[in-house]
C-alpha cells in the first residue's frame, strides 16, 4: 500500500550501466521534471508499467545523490520482478513512490561501521558518497564489504576512489569464494574479523545490510560481543 503524502511520479529510463556480474544500475528521469527529495540511504518503491508483472511494487535503495539530475537504483537479478526491471529498455517508464526509510547515520554519529553483503552495499555507497567537507573530516567510517568473488563487487572502482579520497574511510574487501590477492579477508564476516580492525566495539554505531542470514548472524554476534542493541541498525534484502 502506498503511504500518504509521498511523491508519486512517472520516471523514464535514460541509461543502464552494468556494475557487476548480475547487477545493473538504472538511471531514471522524472517526466514531470520534479525530482524526489531524499536522504542518502533511503529507498523508493518501483512499480512496473505496461507489462505482465506483479502489481505490487518492490523497494530499491537510491544510489544517486540529491544534487544529481537523475534518480538511480542498482538492481541485482534475483527473481521475476528484478529480472523484468533489469530488462527495461531506455525510454520505458516506471512509477516511483517515496522516499522511505531511516537507514542512515544520525548527525551525532561520528564512529560508524558499515557491514555489507553483496547488493547490501547500496545504502552505504550512497551515504559514503554524500560525506564531503565537515562530514568527511568528522566522521570515521569503516566498511566491511563481503562478496563471493571479485566479479561480484558492486561499485568497485568507485569505492576504491572514495577510499583514496576520504582519509577517515577504511574499506575491508572480503571474498568468500575467491583467493584473489585484491581482497583483505577470505572468510565470512565475523566478530573476530571486526576486532582485528577495530577496538572498543561498543563505542561505535553499526549498520548491517545484505541477505537476511548475513544480517541476522552479524546482529546476533555483535550482541553476544557486548554491543548494545541500540547501536545496531539492520536492513535485510530479499
Amino acid at each position: 500500500m502506498e503511504l500518504p503524502n509521498k511523491e508519486n511520479n512517472i520516471f523514464k529510463l535514460k541509461n543502464k550501466i552494468k556494475e557487476a556480474a548480475d547487477v545493473v544500475t538504472l538511471k531514471f528521469y522524472p517526466l514531470s521534471g520534479k525530482s524526489l527529495i531524499f536522504k542518502p540511504g533511503q529507498f523508493v518503491i518501483i512499480y512496473l508499467l505496461g507489462r505482465d508483472a506483479s502489481a505490487q511494487g518492490k523497494a530499491y535503495t537510491i544510489t544517486s545523490l540529491l544534487e544529481e539530475e537523475f534518480l538511480s537504483i542498482s538492481v541485482k537479478r534475483l527473481g521475476d520482478f528484478s529480472s523484468a526491471l533489469c530488462s527495461l529498455k531506455t525510454g520505458e517508464s516506471v512509477k516511483i513512490t517515496g522516499p522511505f526509510g531511516n537507514f542512515y547515520p544520525a548527525d551525532t554519529m561520528n564512529d560508524i561501521v558499515f557491514l555489507a553483503g553483496g547488493i547490501g552495499i547500496t545504502p552505504f555507497y550512497d551515504v559514503i558518497k554524500s560525506f564531503t567537507g565537515k562530514d568527511a573530516a568528522n566522521k570515521k567510517i569503516t566498511l566491511f564489504y563481503s562478496n563471493r568473488t571479485k566479479a561480484d563487487i558492486v561499485f568497485l572502482k568507485e569505492l576504491i576512489n572514495l577510499d583514496k579520497k576520504l582519509p577517515r574511510l577504511k574499506i575491508i574487501f572480503i571474498l568468500t569464494r575467491d583467493k584473489n590477492n585484491f581482497a583483505d579477508e577470505f572468510e565470512r564476516v565475523n566478530v573476530k574479523m571486526i576486532k582485528k580492525y577495530l577496538k572498543n566495539l561498543n563505542s561505535k554505531h553499526y549498520f548491517i545490510c545484505g541477505p537476511i542470514q548475513f544480517v541476522n548472524d552479524l546482529w546476533q554476534s555483535l550482541k553476544k560481543a557486548g554491543v548494545e542493541e541500540s547501536r545496531i541498525k539492520t536492513e535485510a534484502f530479499y
